[in-house]
This record gives C-alpha cells, sequence and structure tokens, in this order.
C-alpha cells in the first residue's frame, strides 16, 4: 500500500483498487513460485480466482471504480506488483544458491 500512495496521487478509492488487485495478483504468483510442478487444479484454481474478482467488481459497483479499470490502471497494478513482488523471488534464488537445502 506504501508504494501505491507515494507513487500514485489518485483518490483513497483508487489507490484501494490498485493495492488490492495487486495483492490479489502478488498471492497467484507466489503460489506459482513456490510449486515445482503446476497441476490443472491450481490453473482451475486461479482461473476462477480470477473471474470471482472481476465478478465482485461488477456486483460491487459503489465500492470499485468500473470506468477506472483501463490501460493506465493495468499499468499500475503490473508495476506495483513487480516492485512488491520481484526483489523477495531475486533474494529467495540468491539464498537457496548462497544455502541449498539439503533434498
Amino acid at each position: 500500500m506504501f508504494v501505491a500512495v507515494t507513487q500514485f496521487d489518485q483518490s483513497f478509492v483508487n489507490i484501494v483498487s490498485i493495492t488490492f488487485t495487486t495483492l490479489i495478483c502478488i498471492e497467484m504468483l507466489n503460489i506459482l513460485s513456490e510449486v515445482t510442478r503446476i497441476k490443472p487444479m491450481m490453473v482451475v484454481s486461479i482461473v476462477l480466482t480470477l473471474l470471482i474478482y472481476v465478478g465482485s467488481i461488477a456486483l460491487f459497483r459503489e465500492y470499485f471504480q468500473v470506468s477506472y479499470v483501463d490501460g493506465p490502471f493495468l499499468l499500475k497494478v503490473t508495476i506495483t506488483t513487480l516492485i512488491t513482488w520481484f526483489p523477495l523471488q531475486v533474494f529467495k534464488k540468491i539464498m537457496e544458491k548462497c544455502d541449498p537445502s539439503q533434498e
């Protein structure tokens, strides 16, 4: 949320929309980066998560400004997701190289 507040001079509803969408993206990326083998049920659950989230946006229009979802919104979500997810993944890979597991 701190990245969104400092980087995007928007209304509070838009910042919450960006950060919540980013949170969902980060959680899906975390799941995909932790598993060693992606199974069909995982793909189905990720697709269902996205569909439920898009459906909730359509149902709760008073809490989410649908007109705000456009190209710049998706770009802001992508930038915020990469800023928060990528450094941790790089750190994790460095730690795996420096201290490999016994498996």
